[in-house]
């Protein structure tokens, strides 16, 4: 039968960036305009990839199956897919959206082919597909322009809870988290969001983002989610993520069920789940309170890879042409049929020191216009600049079969809270103490800011006050830390006789931390055996190191943690010493200045290590050791 040609537009007063976000989020879109849900299967391809098949269901039966090919999409432009069906009453399915700017605003163009298999699929296209695929979607972007222009406080009204919470339950959790210390703030945007969010809004939380929605401090409200866990609110879970695709791919109950490596049948990629970017903490309602369901909309839209900045499959010698947006700087590009990605540099404007925006000065290498071919043993060349204003990126496909081409930031968002980052919180250590990893598993973690403490004069402060009350000192020299560390967000590990380690996200919270301890001292009675400003030495460095268990404890073990310890020994009573490599780290220079410090530099061999090791060292200055 011949195709069926949709089309419907409109001219909106808001611009393509802001509408992009709402238009491209196909998952709840498909469920606005009123689609069904449907399942998703994936089969590896043996050239790399997998092929998506779909399926709507109804009554147990499958009264359509479909290949749904990846999503070509250009942000923030356009976006189609290509469903070719094998069961039901169409043959093909090809539609999508064009945001094409006009002036101030915005004229959205949507679109759909479908090709009929029968007399059944001509009426089902012109009475439902069609109008649902086009004129729907445009009565849904006026809900949008509406929303951009504050005019409404939803962009999906219609996504109503398909659950409904136990509200009498729900607000006994959330007077116990209050009662137990928890910000009334979060836990007031937490019961409005439990009580009125859609289901897939409650199932898998992230507590960032959720933070940055609400206008809440992030480690304010994750410390709230760790909180609501022990209570029963919600339900805590370790997700594994695709480096690819960076969709959750294995859930884990515990860190204890977490394995060394997982698997995306969709990227057909077998990865390790590393702390750093691999393994998140996420948050459902517990259904207790909500038993809230997700369904699946759809599997391969532009927002359920929002890092993605195009995405075109190519058949072979097919070419993609993609101007780069304004926003690009570091993006990589890649395809599931090529062994090893290309990246690209894009020179954009920079800040001056005056804050002024100066021109960035492009290499005399760099270009306007750039081609990339895809093959099967690398995408060639590996590596290019482009200029960024004007730039295009053309795209090849030399290979003998179709393969998909993806343009994508390779910066990840600090919008996970990560395994690395939340096993840092003093919080998650105190409240799962027993969430540890499975014995024997070492999980990489890229950064790691690590703090040693050790006495200065330990012995003689024995010798001089006797033995019960130099621990008393001493206990009150560890409840002093475990103060500093807390409050500047990071978690002891452990005390190794009377000295510490911890560890922190960042080394600028490390080293308030450590300015803190030192000022701390000053308000121990040491009964005149030691000098309580030159107490307590310090050694702070950051890198990567492997996450362990121990002593059913987690633990940290690696160079990085060794030489953390071997600086901390190069400190005099008083100091805070850290490495070059630590002090040069962003905002490091900023809290040290804001002390009025100046520090030292000096090279050392550190006991283990063949090269010398450049220090920072800063003195203790009296004056700003006071109480």
């Amino acid at each position: 039968m011949r195709a069926l040609w949709f089309e419907a537009s409109e001219r909106f007063g808001v611009g393509a960036p802001d509408l992009w976000p709402l238009i491209s989020d196909t998952a709840r879109l498909n469920r606005a305009i009123g689609l069904r849900a449907v399942t998703f299967a994936a089969t590896p391809r043996p050239d790399g990839g997998s092929t998506v098949v779909g399926e709507y269901r109804q009554l147990g039966r499958v009264i359509a199956r479909w290949t749904e090919h990846a999503f070509n999409f250009v942000r923030p432009r356009r976006y189609s897919v290509l469903r070719e069906y094998s069961v039901g009453p169409l043959l093909r399915l090809d539609g999508g959206v064009e945001l094409t700017p006009d002036g101030d605003g915005t004229i959205v163009r949507v679109f759909a082919e479908i090709v009929p298999r029968s007399v059944l699929g001509v009426f089902l296209a012109n009475r439902v597909v069609g109008p649902a695929a086009t004129t729907r979607v445009i009565d849904q972007c006026r809900v949008f322009a509406a929303y951009v222009e504050g005019q409404r406080d939803n962009p999906f009204p219609q996504l109503t809870p398909q659950s409904r919470a136990d509200e009498r339950h729900l607000d006994e959790l959330i007077a116990r988290l209050n009662a137990g210390g928890s910000a009334p703030a979060v836990t007031r945007r937490l019961r409005d969001h439990i009580r009125t969010a859609s289901d897939e809004r409650v199932v898998g939380m992230r507590p960032f983002e959720l933070a940055d929605d609400w206008g809440t401090d992030r480690h304010t409200t994750l410390v709230t989610f760790l909180q609501a866990t022990t209570v029963g609110l919600v339900k805590l879970g370790w997700d594994a993520l695709c480096p690819n695709c960076r969709i959750p791919k294995a859930e884990f109950a515990r860190l204890a069920d977490l394995t060394a490596q997982a698997h995306c049948d969709t990227c057909n990629l077998a990865f390790d789940a590393s702390f750093d970017q691999l393994v998140e903490v996420r948050f459902t309602v517990s259904p207790s309170v909500r038993d809230a369901r997700v369904h699946l909309y759809c599997v391969g839209g532009p927002q359920i890879t929002p890092h993605v900045v195009a995405q075109a499959e190519l058949a072979p010698g097919d070419v993609a042409r993609w101007p780069l947006p304004p926003d690009a700087t570091t993006l990589r590009l890649r395809s599931p049929q090529s062994a090893v990605a290309a990246l690209v540099d894009v020179a954009s404007s920079s800040v001056g020191s005056d804050g002024g925006v100066r021109p960035f000065a492009a290499p005399a290498d760099a270009t306007v216009d750039a081609r990339l071919a895809i093959r099967g043993e690398a995408i060639i060349p590996n590596r290019l600049q482009l200029a960024q204003e004007g730039a295009t990126l053309v795209v090849e496909n030399q290979l003998d079969a179709p393969a998909v081409a993806v343009l994508e930031d390779r910066l990840w968002p600090d919008t996970a809270a990560t395994a690395a980052l939340v096993s840092t919180l003093q919080e998650f250590r105190d409240l799962f103490s027993a969430d540890v990893l499975a014995p024997g598993l070492q999980v990489g973690i890229e950064r790691l800011t690590i703090l040693f403490t050790d006495v200065a004069g330990s012995t003689r402060l024995y010798e001089a006050i006797g033995q019960a009350r130099a621990f008393r000192v001493v206990q009150r020299h560890f409840q002093l830390i475990g103060d500093a560390v807390r409050e500047n967000r990071g978690a002891v590990v452990k005390t190794i006789g009377d000295a510490v380690m911890a560890v922190f996200p960042t080394v600028p919270q490390a080293l308030r931390a450590a300015f803190q301890m030192q000022r701390a001292m000053a308000q121990i009675e040491t009964f005149g055996a030691v000098e309580p400003e030159r107490f307590l030495r310090v050694g702070i460095h950051a890198g990567p190191c492997l996450a362990v268990t121990l002593n059913d404890r987690l633990d940290y073990f690696g160079t990085a943690v060794n030489v953390a310890a071997r600086v901390e020994h190069e400190a005099d009573g008083g100091e805070i010493v850290l490495t070059n490599e630590a002090f040069a780290e962003p905002g490091v220079a900023e809290v040290a200045q804001a002390e009025c410090l100046a520090p030292e530099t000096c090279e050392v061999q550190l006991r283990g290590l063949s090269a010398s090791t450049g220090l920072v060292r800063i003195a203790p200055v009296r004056d700003t050791m006071a109480p």
